[in-house]
């Protein structure tokens, strides 16, 4: 995906900063970033409530994270499909089908803009704000003191 990535910025005539890294720890300075966009990752992402952490951590206070993933459905009959094939996709994919990355985001101090729930409620999308005051930290990103 990298190298299909570099084609088409070069296509474009961008200059473009692509390169490969760990979601759960991420390469970039803190507040570094306006947004942040996760698409379909932290189903497959070991730890994704550190995946959330350090997306919090390199987004600036006020920026915004834009988030769509597969997640638990609140039909029943359509999580008891989901929790079979969770037992699979998780074993031989590494792919959580039952994960909630909402909770995720409240602990870390989210404030959420948007969600909704689509496809029977196993899609979720989420326009989320990095709270503008970066003295809280729940997920154990920076505690600054007011000075």
């Amino acid at each position: 995906m990298l190298e299909l990535a570099r084609r088409r910025a070069d296509e474009l005539g961008r200059s473009i900063d692509l390169r490969v890294g760990d979601a759960q720890c991420l390469e970039f300075d803190d507040s570094s970033f306006d947004s942040v966009v996760i698409t379909l990752a932290l189903c497959s992402i070991p730890d994704d409530r550190q995946a959330v952490s350090e997306a919090r951590r390199v987004l600036r206070p006020g920026g915004r994270l834009l988030l769509l993933e597969h997640v638990r459905s609140q039909l029943a009959a359509v999580r008891t499909v989901q929790r079979i094939l969770d037992f699979f996709t998780v074993r031989f994919e590494g792919d959580h089908l039952l994960r909630e990355p909402l909770d995720h985001l409240q602990a870390a101090g989210f404030e959420i803009d948007r969600l909704d729930r689509l496809k029977l409620g196993i899609v979720e999308r989420v326009s989320a704000r990095r709270p503008p005051s970066a003295s809280e930290s729940p997920l154990g990103g920076e505690q600054q003191g007011s000075s």
